[in-house]
């Protein structure tokens, strides 16, 4: 007999993100996506091991880079002080000490500090990326290919569904102030609102300062409609499900791509689940179609 679905674990990025340096070698690997000398790779390394109903492996990587970035030239540093930032040369979030066509980022070098970059293009949640001026002021380009924005509160970020959850790494060692949003994208919704092209609406977990968070974030789509076959291995990969379908088990065997629903009538042809206990993000409760 099947049992009532419980709610996911699913990593996010670590959805904890960390950031190796691109010196003698590059360390990376990816989640939904993707070099120089000057380069930095942005990593997310976590935990998303899925309950039943369960995102699989594609949904838990080990680990998701960030591309590398080559900023155009180092600006040099202001006079200690002159600027008034809470970090010299420049801050984060809030974005501090910068000239106004130009970011504050993390130094790509050494990833030991921050400096001023230039914006070649103003990208942003929907953009697509491949170095860090591709990405806007107070925005990274990790290795899924996209723009992240810069936060110090969850107030910074997109609500209702955005947080400000996932902390930048190098090494395993938290960078300072280096915290970027989850997505405010809805699982329901159309992921063009908020994710890059071809990219859908997951639900993840990202642990952050020690707590475990419900999160919304992008990730690549697959084609599997309901009822579909997504087990992998002895898992369950989510990629192989299409926008608004979860791959997800209701006995900790079967994995099918079941579609996402907020308990509204109409949504599903037979019944919404919820899930156990309820799984809530930016005040509305998501299940899957039975």
């Amino acid at each position: 007999m099947q049992g009532a679905p419980r709610r996911p674990t699913i990593t996010s990025m670590t959805r904890v993100i960390s950031v190796l340096a691109f010196l003698a070698c590059a360390c990376a690997s990816g989640h939904n996506s993707s070099s120089n000398a000057d380069s930095s790779t942005v990593d997310s390394s976590g935990s998303n091991t899925p309950d039943s109903p369960q995102q699989g492996s594609a949904d838990a990587p080990d680990h998701i880079d960030a591309p590398p970035g080559t900023p155009d030239a180092k600006v040099p540093d202001a006079a200690p002080d002159a600027n008034n930032c809470s970090v010299q040369p420049c801050t984060l979030a809030p974005q501090c000490g910068c000239p106004a066509n130009q970011s504050c980022d993390i130094d790509p070098t050494d990833l030991m500090g921050n400096l001023c970059r230039a914006i070649n293009t103003p990208g942003k949640e929907t953009s697509t990326c491949g170095s860090f001026s591709e990405c806007d002021k107070g925005y990274v380009c990790l290795n899924d290919g996209a723009c992240h924005r810069y936060c110090a509160t969850s107030g910074d970020c997109i609500s209702p569904r955005g947080q400000c959850v996932i902390q930048l790494q190098n090494g395993g060692v938290d960078i300072d102030g280096a915290i970027v949003c989850s997505s405010n994208c809805d699982p329901i919704g159309n992921a063009s609102t908020y994710c890059p092209a071809n990219d859908k609406c997951g639900i993840f977990t990202a642990t952050f300062k020690g707590t475990t968070y419900d999160i919304t974030d992008c990730e690549a789509q697959g084609a599997g409609g309901q009822g579909t076959n997504c087990k992998v291995g002895t898992s369950g990969d989510d990629t192989k499900c299409a926008a608004n379908y979860s791959c997800t088990t209701l006995d900790g065997t079967n994995f099918a791509c079941r579609k996402y629903c907020t308990f509204q009538s109409g949504q599903c042809s037979t019944s919404c689940l919820h899930f156990n206990p309820a799984l809530t993000i930016g005040g509305t409760e998501y299940g899957v179609c039975q």
